[in-house]
């Protein structure tokens, strides 16, 4: 019996963005460059790449192990660094490439994006886990959705600090996303699917039980 064709995906990628520095470097070979231009068209807004070098090598024609050699190329030059994965049970090795001269930590890169932007890389977290659970979809979906739910905090609260900024006030651009992720975090925490389920602690919460009354409410 023949088994059917199975459709591949479509490759529906048709641009990458590349450091402009690669482009004058005397350095770069052209085969490590174009390595580089091939890992940058997987990058998302963060310059984060979680492909694996055979699919590089099979976009390029090339073998892994020569693939290998112009990564270790990209690394000692200073276009690409290690990552840290969205999920520790994650196994495949995470990237980044390395934009500016003077490399920026994730949580800076992180900053610097539009509320959008960051949206977008906290859905494709959420859709990266959701692979990585892949045999646990109900959960999975819910956690997709309080990804979702998280971004959208994050943003509301990045607002809050940049509004703060305008009347007066400071704060780093670190600590704003920390705090920021660990508002969003706590109000996660908050809500839940069923309506019977036991609510958070509120030690979990940064505040003591106490009468509604005394808290305003």
């Amino acid at each position: 019996m023949v088994k059917p064709a199975i459709a591949k995906p479509k490759d529906l990628r048709q641009y990458a963005v590349v450091p402009i520095l690669a482009t004058r470097d005397p350095r770069l070979k052209p085969p490590v460059l174009k390595t580089l231009v091939a890992l940058c068209a997987y990058a998302d807004r963060m310059g984060r790449t979680f492909v694996s070098l055979d699919r590089i090598a099979a976009d390029l024609g090339c073998s892994p192990s020569g693939i290998s050699k112009h990564m270790s190329t990209l690394k000692r030059l200073g276009y690409v660094t290690n990552a840290k994965p969205p999920h520790r049970s994650q196994r495949s090795k995470s990237r980044r490439i390395i934009y500016t001269p003077k490399p920026m930590t994730e949580d800076a890169i992180r900053s610097t994006l539009r509320p959008a932007e960051q949206m977008e890389v906290a859905e494709q977290e959420a859709q990266m886990l959701a692979q990585l659970k892949g045999s646990r979809p109900t959960i999975t979906a819910a956690e997709q959705q309080r990804e979702a739910l998280k971004a959208g905090f994050v943003m509301l609260c990045e607002q809050y600090f940049a509004d703060a900024r305008a009347a007066g006030w400071w704060i780093s651009d670190i600590q704003a996303r920390r705090a920021a992720l660990a508002l969003a975090e706590q109000a996660a925490g908050c809500v839940r699917r069923d309506m019977r389920a036991t609510e958070a602690p509120s030690e979990a919460l940064g505040y003591l039980d106490a009468p509604e009354d005394e808290m305003g409410l």
